[in-house]
């Protein structure tokens, strides 16, 4: 179903973006990957080309603008276009609102949002020409419900909800599906500093794994037909039902 289709992954490196790229390209799709980190990024392309797929990738900043565009660029002109875009890359800084930095409130917001609209805005175009496409954006419980400590974190993963709900909106008429997927807890790095801030220092066993999260991306990236899942919650089995 998705073979010979193209995707670009942001924080495409590690965690849930990694395994993402790794899957999608498992199914045979070409995968472009993006992050700030290029031996992360070469890792993957030699592990997912190494065994039979097709990688490229590009460094990128996803705060900055410029380093969007040029990402962007590169991603359309080694695949001839984006089929599939899945928003991941993602920051999280830990503080009462009284004690955040500016700073790290605005690299938060514009990593985990900002950077998002960038992206988006870059590669829909191609997906309107074309008629069709997938926009799969990683939002988070933290986009449901407010968390102490995590203001901007919250704050930047209720925004997206909106930006999400308008994107469907807008881009229904050009064939193009977009998603939101709103996880919990799972065991990454981004999620270190917070299991320790809980004072969780142990394996995290109940916290939910990347390929758990990255069933429930490919899921999406393969739903056609009249049904249509707007936002996938993928919730911690021990955490409270229905909250």
């Amino acid at each position: 179903m998705l073979k010979d289709k193209t995707a670009l992954i942001t924080g495409g490196g590690r965690g849930v973006g990694r395994e993402v790229a790794l899957r999608l390209a498992a199914e045979g799709v070409k995968v472009f990957i993006v992050s700030r980190t290029e031996s992360e990024l070469k890792a993957v392309k030699e592990e997912i080309n190494a065994s039979g797929g097709l990688c490229e990738y590009a460094l990128c900043d996803m705060t900055d603008e410029n380093s969007v565009k040029v990402a962007a660029e590169a991603a359309v002109d080694a695949f001839g276009g984006v089929d599939i875009l899945v928003n991941n890359a993602g920051m999280q800084k830990l503080a009462r609102i009284a004690e955040m930095s500016v700073s790290d409130w605005d690299e938060t917001m514009n990593t985990n949002f900002r950077g998002v609209f960038l992206m988006t805005k870059e590669i829909l175009p191609g997906m309107e020409a074309r008629k069709s496409g997938r926009i799969i954006n990683i939002g988070s419980m933290a986009g449901r419900r407010g968390y102490e400590c995590q203001g901007a974190y919250c704050s930047s993963k209720h925004a997206l909800v909106g930006f999400t709900k308008v994107l469907a909106l807008e881009e229904k008429k050009y064939g193009i599906r977009v998603n939101l997927v709103s996880p919990g807890g799972i065991v990454t790095k981004l999620s270190e500093d917070l299991r320790v801030s809980r004072g969780d220092k142990g394996s995290a066993d109940d916290w939910m794994t990347v390929e758990e999260i990255a069933d429930g991306i490919i899921y999406l990236c393969k739903q056609e037909g009249v049904a249509f899942t707007d936002e996938l919650v993928l919730r911690r089995f021990e955490s409270e039902p229905w909250r």
